[in-house]
């Protein structure tokens, strides 16, 4: 800073009254702008206030499962988050939001599937501690086949907790999976099951895949 009487804020300096800082007036009134704010809120329409507020709900929510652990051991749970928050950076209308906008409707199916294959992630983890693959490929698929002898014995281990080891058979079950045709996220299952008196029951199952469905 120059010195000198052409120096302005020496001057101003100089010039300024010297008043202690209770006697001055406020910068910044708290009393004052928080009537403002509880005016404002008092006058805005429903739709403004749903406006406002559904991003940072969004961002919010996305923040929430960012905290999880297990979507960083993931890669497929770290691919949907990603998207997903790709979605809600990128959205557009966010200042004229309309409650029955399907984007909306969408991003939030998102969360959900996001949160449910989050939570069976966690739950499976548990049973099977350290075999992230094998509760990837459980969650992702609903099933898959373990020939590495590590994961077998991690199996075999969770069985033995609930005596599903110790129970003799009591019959016997087949299951028949229909092929898929492309294009559809359906997948069809029919369980049958003989016990040792010649019973036979038969139960037909259809559900939809469990990957990861948001836009890359």
């Amino acid at each position: 800073m120059a010195a000198g009487e052409s120096n302005l804020w020496q001057q101003l300096w100089a010039e300024a009254r010297r008043v202690p800082a209770a006697q001055q007036r406020l910068l910044f009134d708290h009393n004052v702008e928080a009537e403002k704010a509880l005016h404002y809120l008092e006058g805005i329409s429903p739709h403004s206030l749903f406006a406002s507020i559904l991003p940072t709900v969004f961002l919010i929510a996305y923040e929430r499962l960012y905290r999880q652990p297990i979507i960083h051991k993931l890669p497929t749970l770290r691919k949907c988050l990603y998207n997903l928050g790709t979605r809600i950076v990128v959205a557009d209308g966010w200042s004229s939001a309309d409650p029955d906008s399907p984007m909306y409707a969408s991003l939030m199916d998102d969360i959900e599937h996001l949160e449910v294959q989050t939570s069976r992630c966690v739950s499976l983890l548990g049973k099977f501690p350290g075999q992230t693959a094998l509760v990837e490929a459980l969650v992702m698929h609903g099933q898959t086949v373990v020939d590495d002898r590590p994961i077998q014995k991690a199996v075999l281990k969770a069985l033995a907790k609930f005596n599903i080891l110790a129970s003799v058979p009591v019959g016997r079950e087949y299951v028949f999976t229909a092929r898929v045709t492309s294009g559809s996220d359906a997948s069809h299952q029919m369980y049958v099951e003989v016990d040792d008196n010649k019973a036979v029951r038969v139960v037909y199952k259809r559900s939809r895949a469990l990957g990861c469905s948001l836009d890359s």
